[in-house]
């Protein structure tokens, strides 16, 4: 009968997920306190500690074209827009600290800001 794995084998296999599993823990992990901030036309308008949300709620923008924002504990995001590529929307849930939805016509940002120390943010995004 053939042996399929080798105990160096099982044990170098076992090396490596645990390895990715380390790796990938601070990323989904909890990240500290985290506040949103929400920008209208360059102005600060709310700021919102997200760990202290206890039940999901929506925000109304005055801009126009009209937008809400739903605001959940860790969590935030454009709910719906009436901007006609819906960029904002398709951003999803902003969780992590450095997070960013913008809705153009409408003027109107969303950071997030906080979490660890030791996070650091990024000074550019690009796609």
């Amino acid at each position: 009968m053939k042996i399929l794995f080798k105990k160096a084998d099982i044990i170098l296999i076992l090396f490596f997920c645990l390895l990715c599993a380390a790796l990938l823990t601070p990323r989904y992990s909890g990240s500290g306190n985290m506040t949103a901030v929400i920008y209208e036309s360059g102005k600060i308008t709310h700021r919102i500690d997200l760990s202290k949300v206890s039940e999901s709620y929506t925000i109304k923008l005055a801009n126009a074209p009209a937008s809400t924002v739903e605001v959940e504990h860790n969590g935030i995001r454009y709910l719906t827009a009436s901007c006609p590529d819906k960029l904002c929307v398709k951003a999803g849930l902003l969780t992590h600290s450095g997070d960013t939805a913008a809705c153009l016509p409408q003027k109107t940002v969303i950071v997030i800001e906080g979490g660890s120390k030791d996070e650091k943010t990024p000074d550019v995004i690009t796609y």
